[in-house]
């Protein structure tokens, strides 16, 4: 089930959600490039390095790498307007859109493909019936992940909290380690993810499914602060991404395949945003 102190973190920032005033900044004081905390900080500070390198070269201010310690933190330091820049997951950045007013500069081509994974080696499940009163691991109760992973677990004749339970696990590389240490029978982590982590954790875990697809793995936003930079930083965004070889390599490395443009596309995500409110409203997952 979905920690408490999840749900009032949550509930709040989503109460609050009228834009706050912008905090000052001085010409010396760094920019903050925010990640959603979908694997360890120093993991992410490695694979997103490029880019925020990128930003601060384009900007021609310093740009700093910023993580939270959990998802409900960084959607509050999104409420906050904390971030200038944010590497965000898809439903926080449609809520980050509609209601705290960021500015989507560009999404990932690859979608975000979460997957059931197991444990490749003794004897592996394969059948979902064989989770029946058994523990599946999530990276945390507010990921797109996770939203999708329920209702697929639901879908399929499995009450998450009754017929198999939850546990959080803080990341996608906590919850793969969850798996192999036999802590929890599968794991809802997203493919990209799985290419992400240590290439030793990667092969002893096998996909059992493939959930439900969404739009995007990542979308790029920047703060209504600085509205104003939008209308160069994006089209840059996506050249550097898609034709300089370092911003290639960088998006291939992350699995992310390139950049495009975002259009009214991100409203898809809308019932993602709806269902995200119900799990809530159920008190978890």
């Amino acid at each position: 089930m979905m920690q408490r102190r999840e749900q009032f973190k949550l509930a709040a920032a989503l109460a609050a959600s009228a834009v706050l005033p912008l905090r000052a900044q001085s010409a010396a004081t760094p920019l903050r490039f925010g990640v959603v905390p979908y694997l360890p900080a120093r993991r992410l500070a490695v694979l997103f390095e490029p880019v925020r390198a990128f930003f601060e070269r384009q900007l021609q201010t310093p740009v700093q790498f910023h993580l939270a310690p959990d998802y409900a933190a960084h959607l509050d330091m999104l409420r906050r307007h904390d971030y200038d820049l944010t590497a965000d997951a898809l439903i926080f950045s449609r809520i980050a859109q509609r209601q705290f007013a960021y500015l989507p500069l560009a999404r990932t081509q690859a979608p975000l493909q979460p997957v059931l994974v197991t444990r490749r080696s003794g004897a592996p499940i394969t059948d979902l019936n064989a989770l029946r009163g058994q523990t599946v691991a999530v990276s945390d109760g507010l990921a797109t992940l996770t939203v999708i992973g329920m209702r697929f677990l639901r879908d399929n004749g499995l009450r998450p909290g009754t017929d198999v339970q939850v546990r959080i696990a803080g990341s996608h590389a906590n919850a793969m380690q969850l798996v192999l240490l036999g802590q929890a029978q599968a794991a809802v982590v997203s493919l990209t993810a799985l290419r992400q982590v240590d290439p030793a954790v990667a092969a002893q875990l096998q996909v059992m499914r493939e959930l439900p697809a969404a739009l995007s793995a990542v979308v790029y936003l920047l703060s209504p602060r600085l509205a104003h930079l939008a209308p160069t930083l994006a089209p840059a965004l996506l050249q550097f991404a898609n034709q300089q070889p370092v911003g290639r390599a960088f998006v291939q490395e992350l699995g992310h395949q390139g950049l495009l443009p975002v259009g009214p596309e991100l409203a898809q995500v809308d019932p993602l945003v709806v269902e995200l409110y119900r799990l809530l409203a159920q008190g978890g997952t």
